[in-house]
């Protein structure tokens, strides 16, 4: 039975989560929420790299999906209890086998600039290619003002002569593309140029015979790796490290988390803070946790004693998966939140 790549996604991070969260949190995760609580489980579940990587899904559609997947016998329960059965592994498995497993896809790390840096890097191309033509009559790709804006400011303060532009971004981009995992053509066929026009999503995934979701994780995979290499490669890159230069903005803190901070700074215990602040206890842990997972100077000490913050980081290790169930009944002196606090540490050394 056919199955889209966004379902296999959506299978993946069901299977993760299973029996701990509804489906409403790999809904939250894929659209990429800023609660503490979906940034948490991005971490505490290995998910990062789906997070907001569907900006396009709607609820409706999203459930629409999850009740096909029970339908075919691929989930079993309901949207609050959502198990993956063997059947929906073995299929979302031979997908991955088809597409790869989309190794260098880090939407934690990457949403918040890919964007950006591809709609800049798509005008960048098309000037240069008009460039390289003389040609000064075309309609740009997009009618972003910040865009246009920051291209004209580019093109006034590039390290080359807007002769060599062509040339050398073209030579960038072509070693940029040696170093992929994935397709160089699903970045290539967007682009614009001298007598082209770069494809619509829908369309490319057409002109390269994919389902179309899976050509928009190959396309989203391949910008991420292009990211991940231009950050890497030092000077080797001039022209698209100026592209990404300014927007590489990590995810920060949610701005409840920061107040919650402030508290702690002050040495109020977790109690003080919730009757101070008037949110519930859980709230505050979830803010700590929060805090363990982004700032990589936060002591967990206060909440946890050394001796039983190694007792968690070996339970974790004896066990397939980071589900807090497992974990819970291997360590019964500890609590929900200590644990949860210890994954989120070790998670944070490794974002």
């Amino acid at each position: 039975m056919y199955v889209r790549c966004l379902e296999a996604v959506i299978v993946n991070a069901i299977k993760a989560v299973e029996g701990e969260r509804t489906s409403s949190s790999v809904y939250h995760l894929l659209k990429g929420k800023k609660s503490a609580q979906t940034i948490q489980d991005a971490h505490l579940y290995r998910l990062t790299k789906w997070f907001h990587t569907a900006p396009f899904l709607t609820l409706s559609s999203f459930e629409t999906m999850m009740n096909g997947l029970i339908k075919k016998a691929y989930i079993t329960g309901d949207l609050q209890r959502p198990f993956v059965t063997q059947e929906g592994v073995e299929k979302m498995n031979r997908l991955f086998q088809q597409t790869g497993s989309f190794n260098e896809l880090s939407g934690w790390h990457f949403s918040g600039a890919a964007s950006v840096f591809f709609s800049r890097m798509q005008l960048l191309v098309q000037v240069a290619s008009h460039l390289a033509y003389s040609d000064s009559s075309y309609y740009p790709v997009t009618r972003d003002d910040r865009i246009l804006e920051w291209v004209k400011r580019y093109l006034t303060y590039m390290p080359c002569s807007k002769k060599e532009l062509s040339p050398r971004l073209y030579g960038e981009l072509d070693c940029l593309f040696q170093q992929l995992q994935e397709r160089p053509e699903c970045i290539v066929i967007r682009f614009s140029g001298h007598k082209q026009t770069g494809k619509t999503i829908a369309q490319a995934a057409e002109r390269l015979e994919m389902e179309e979701t899976e050509y928009w994780f190959r396309f989203l995979h391949a910008l991420h790796s292009m990211i991940k290499h231009i950050t890497e490669s030092g000077p080797r890159t001039p022209l698209l490290q100026a592209v990404l230069m300014d927007i590489h903005d990590p995810l920060t803190l949610t701005i409840s988390a920061r107040q919650t901070a402030d508290y702690l700074k002050k040495t109020m215990t977790i109690d003080q803070i919730a009757a101070s602040r008037r949110l519930k206890k859980a709230t505050i842990e979830d803010h700590i946790v929060e805090l363990a997972l982004n700032d990589p100077s936060f002591s967990i000490r206060p909440f946890i004693e050394e001796e039983k913050e190694a007792a968690v980081i070996e339970a974790a290790r004896r066990v397939s998966n980071r589900q807090l169930k497992p974990l819970k009944e291997k360590l019964p002196d500890h609590s929900y939140f200590q644990i949860r606090l210890v994954l989120a540490k070790e998670s944070g050394k490794s974002v």
